[in-house]
């Protein structure tokens, strides 16, 4: 996972829940630096109601546009102005006279670049001065005022003095939503309004120009109370905004530009393939609707007309919300049943109508739709809307570029951060931070995958093991009559859990069950691990019942092996450790799928290194165990006892785990079958009828159903129960159907709101 046009390598944070990736259900992602470059070019332009760049795709190569600068209209010049003006772009001149600019948003970056590109080029900026060049016009600004943008008031306006005529100007560049309803009323905007939608359509980020004169007592007026306002120690940020709106109206609409950002390479496949492994995806992004509904498309994230459908929900107010809500809940029902991948989208204003006064019903419509697009959200939407599907108990990962995803990345379960060209925020905010969007499918197919089961495998040994010897325990105090006497010493105790049992298990971490191109191949197989089918009471029962048989194999077998024998508890105690130290290897020997060099090391040369120690502690008088290893292996019964320990403890063993391979087969055992016989092979038509069986295997994990209790993460789902249904999301082989009574409740308590 190592991006090499950045130079940017995966760095793991926090690598305590690294199997938590393997349990995944929800991935909430930003749009613009994560599912796209952030690589923003400037390709089209609407000024004064006249679109340029639509026919070639590049304004700055537009004929027409270019005989507009030429002739200097004053509506073309005024947007060109603010364009260079309006943002917080730094030019930086090198030795050779070029000069290049740095800013913190890509967006101003391609703004200024693209004024420069058509002769209104930003020179310098020395304190609140700035100097351009028009056409070889020199033209000098001072820079009065800036009213820097926020998630809430979505714009930017900046109040400048022109030192040619003295003249005071308001400036402002943002979004639709913000600029429009700054516009005078006498003012046209239609054709703005339309060439606004048509650029959003074309997947286009968007952003309107507007200007404003000021008067000499106007702004000096309001520059008092701004002053006041930044200086005020309550309330800062909102006082701020009030006053801002006092100055940011009956402005005059430039026009509009729009701004390709294009998207990531291995985007739509990755998001393709974590919908198969049953993740269900929302996109939180601040941009314009159509531009996130367009951008969706393209990345696979909602499918188009007719396998798809897209539910908008829509309102200026708490009725029309209402009922908007009602609709689309009620078309979700209907929906269900037509084996459609149902989406919704919403945006930022109706969304904070809908969280303050409809947060059940849209709760339940979250646990219906696998997909949502949130667009016009702020930072602390985004952050909420984490808060409400962690509140239904999912398992939630959030995935983002820059600093306005932070709270979204920390509020989710696990957060994942693209180093990007926004800075580093989110990345040191995250658990774990990767180069680019494609990497996640790597991330939770094959590190979550494979931490989950490793974890699931070593919590559960270290279960057995220490319970296996405490059993023999029990077993002994029986035979003492109940005295308290320990069959084993101290140092062998010790040695059990420090060196004789430790080793081979923590060689599980290089254990692989299946490879990872057969993982990425089938990513249906992660439902084995959303469900807990590795980790959960059911297994815990299956490793609890397997520490007592074999602790009543153990304890039996050298009993009465060694009844009849005059021999020493000390010798007793050295044939039981053994026998527990044989079936240990063995043990992780029939758990383990993927035999390298260093396990068998660790397996047999672990039970080598029993004898060993053992061997040097006996040679030690005051040890305790003096000679009695010497003396327990020159006898024949000791050998004949191990023999009889691994054949009666794990023979039912193995023929159990023989039948449930062969006779009950999962889908991991038939493509582990495969992987053995084809080793070698990528693809093959053979894969067909074992991939069926598995699809109908793992299905009943994959409803669409919400959670009914945290303890249902845990229970065994050996089949399909109430109790265990999941909102893994739905597996593109099979759309299943939402409960009608469940949507029932859900109807009728939103009709009742």
């Amino acid at each position: 996972m190592y991006d090499e046009k950045s130079d940017t390598p995966a760095h793991a944070a926090n690598t305590g829940i690294n199997e938590d990736l393997g349990q995944v259900e929800y991935i909430l992602t930003d749009k613009t630096g994560t599912l796209t470059e952030n690589m923003m070019v400037f390709r089209r332009c609407c000024i004064n109601g006249v679109c340029y760049g639509n026919e070639s795709g590049d304004a700055l190569k537009d004929s027409d546009l270019a005989r507009a600068i030429a002739n200097k209209v004053p509506e073309v010049v005024k947007f060109l102005t603010v364009m260079a003006i309006c943002n917080t772009v730094v030019p930086i001149k090198s030795a050779s006279g070029s000069i290049s600019y740095k800013s913190q948003s890509q967006d101003e970056d391609a703004l200024v670049n693209a004024a420069s590109c058509l002769h209104m080029v930003l020179t310098s900026k020395t304190g609140n001065f700035l100097d351009m060049n028009f056409n070889g016009l020199v033209l000098r600004y001072e820079i009065l005022d800036t009213l820097e943008f926020t998630s809430d008031r979505k714009c930017m306006s900046v109040v400048v003095r022109d030192c040619q005529n003295g003249r005071i100007m308001l400036l402002s560049k943002g979004a639709d939503e913000a600029i429009f309803p700054c516009i005078s009323s006498e003012q046209q905007v239609r054709p703005v309004v339309e060439a606004v939608e048509h650029f959003a359509q074309l997947g286009l980020r968007t952003l309107c120009l507007a200007w404003r004169d000021l008067k000499e007592d106007e702004y000096r007026d309001w520059s008092i109370m701004y002053k006041e306002a930044s200086s005020s120690l309550i309330d800062r940020e909102w006082k701020v905004a009030e006053v801002c709106q006092q100055l940011e109206h009956n402005l005059e609409l430039l026009g509009a530009t729009a701004i390709e950002d294009r998207l990531q390479d291995g985007v739509p496949e990755t998001i393709e393939t974590l919908r198969k492994a049953g993740i269900n995806f929302w996109m939180l992004t601040g941009d314009k609707q159509n531009t996130a509904i367009q951008i969706a498309l393209l990345c696979n994230f909602i499918s188009p007309e007719p396998e798809g459908q897209l539910l908008l929900i829509q309102g200026k107010n708490l009725d029309e919300v209402s009922r908007s809500l009602e609709r689309v809940l009620l078309t979700m029902r209907i929906s269900s049943t037509e084996h459609k991948d149902v989406a919704f989208i919403v945006d930022g204003w109706t969304l904070e109508i809908i969280l303050k006064h409809h947060y059940e019903a849209f709760t339940d419509l979250a646990m219906l739709s696998r997909t949502a697009i949130c667009c016009r959200v702020t930072p602390s939407q985004k952050a909420q809307l984490v808060e409400l599907l962690k509140a239904c108990d999912y398992r939630t990962l959030a995935i983002g570029d820059g600093g306005n995803d932070v709270r979204m990345i920390q509020e989710a379960h696990i957060g994942v951060g693209i180093s990007g060209r926004e800075g580093l925020q989110a990345a040191r905010a995250a658990d774990f931070s990767i180069g680019k969007f494609r990497f996640l499918k790597r991330l939770i197919l094959v590190h979550g995958r494979y931490s989950y089961n490793r974890t699931a495998f070593l919590s559960q040994y270290s279960f057995y093991k220490s319970l296996l010897i405490c059993f023999i325990q029990i077993f002994f105090s029986f035979v003492s009559g109940v005295s308290g006497t320990s069959l084993f010493n101290s140092f062998s105790l010790m040695a059990y859990n420090v060196f004789y049992t430790s080793v081979p298990v923590l060689m599980s971490v290089l254990d692989k069950d299946l490879s990872e191109r057969t993982v990425m191949q089938h990513p249906q197989i992660l439902f084995y691990c959303q469900a807990g089918r590795l980790l959960n009471p059911s297994t815990f029962a299956g490793w609890f019942g397997r520490s007592l048989f074999h602790a009543a194999v153990v304890f039996l077998v050298t009993i009465h092996a060694y009844s009849n024998e005059k021999s020493e508890m000390e010798e007793l105690s050295m044939v039981a450790l053994s026998g527990c130290i044989w079936l240990q290897a063995f043990v992780i020997t029939l758990e383990t799928n993927s035999f390298t060099i260093l396990q068998h090391a660790a397996i047999w040369g672990n039970l080598i290194a029993f004898y060993v120690i053992n061997f040097i502690v006996s040679t030690i008088p005051w040890a305790g165990m003096y000679t009695i290893m010497f003396r327990v292996c020159k006898q024949p019964a000791y050998w004949l006892t191990m023999l009889a320990i691994i054949i009666l403890g794990m023979g039912p063993i193995t023929a159990l785990k023989y039948f449930r391979y062969t006779y009950r087969s999962s889908a991991i055992n038939i493509l582990q079958q495969l992987e053995r016989s084809q080793p070698n092979t990528h693809s093959n038509p053979n894969l067909e009828a074992p991939i069926k069986n598995m699809e109908r295997e793992v299905s009943p994990l994959s409803v669409t159903h919400p959670k009914s209790s945290k303890a249902s993460v845990y229970e065994p789902l050996l089949c399909e129960s109430p109790s265990t249904k999941r909102a893994a999301g739905v597996a593109a082989f099979d759309f299943l159907q939402a409960s009608p009574s469940r949507l029932s409740i859900i109807y009728s308590r939103s009709k009742n709101n």
